[in-house]
């Protein structure tokens, strides 16, 4: 059965998935939107008009974290661990990346001082409980590779296109935290997984907002 993912360009949340897709070898069709002029297709196919969706054939699946479950199914060796509880547990650290990426925005576009150090505080408290989790294990969750770690993907991949703009590292004190960046960033998958001119886009996109990080 055809998959055809729909997104836009800089789309964090669709890079989990084609991180994933990239590395279990699935096969699927790509295909962008404007999501300031979105087609009526989409807006019939999408409960929340948000992106990512899947078409699975006809049928359409949305959220990413949904999506990255069922992809799992198709692949011969599943990411997920076979024990329902660890199977939880590990939806369970996937879901906070959700947290963690929402932060990292609240970080990136904040305006003032005040609301920079705050959502700051409030992103190193969620990396103080990923160092906790990653000096018991070399991944998120154990030391194979597995699902949850795709959902994290974007959020590397978001912070090491922001690299040349920072006058400050995120990852002072999670050496960890470091660690692992390093280690989902060199995965092919993940590399395969942005357009060719990811970086700019991400960095025009930020500097647009006027952020007060880039007045440090």
């Amino acid at each position: 059965m055809s998959l055809k993912l729909v997104s836009f360009n800089i789309c964090p949340y669709v890079l989990r998935v084609v991180s994933a897709l990239n590395h279990l070898k699935i096969p699927y069709e790509l295909k962008y939107i404007d999501l300031q002029n979105k087609p009526d297709w989409f807006i019939k196919a999408s409960p929340l008009e948000k992106v990512p969706i899947l078409f699975v054939g006809e049928t359409v699946l949305f959220e990413s974290l949904v999506i990255l479950d069922y992809i799992n199914t198709l692949a011969p060796q599943s990411l997920l661990p076979n024990d329902n509880l660890q199977r939880a547990l590990n939806r369970a650290r996937a879901e906070f990346s959700g947290e963690v990426i929402g932060t990292f925005w609240s970080v990136f576009l904040a305006k003032t001082e005040e609301s920079f150090n705050s959502s700051l505080g409030d992103l190193k408290w969620y990396f103080e409980k990923l160092e906790i989790w990653l000096q018991q294990s070399k991944f998120i969750f154990s030391n194979e590779l597995t699902l949850a770690d795709f959902a994290y993907a974007s959020l590397f991949t978001l912070l090491n296109a922001l690299k040349p703009l920072l006058k400050f590292n995120p990852f002072e004190g999670f050496p960890r935290l470091q660690e692992y960046s390093d280690t989902m960033l060199s995965l092919p998958g993940v590399q395969q997984s942005k357009v060719e001119n990811y970086d700019q886009l991400i960095q025009e996109r930020v500097i647009k907002g006027d952020p007060f990080f880039l007045k440090l």
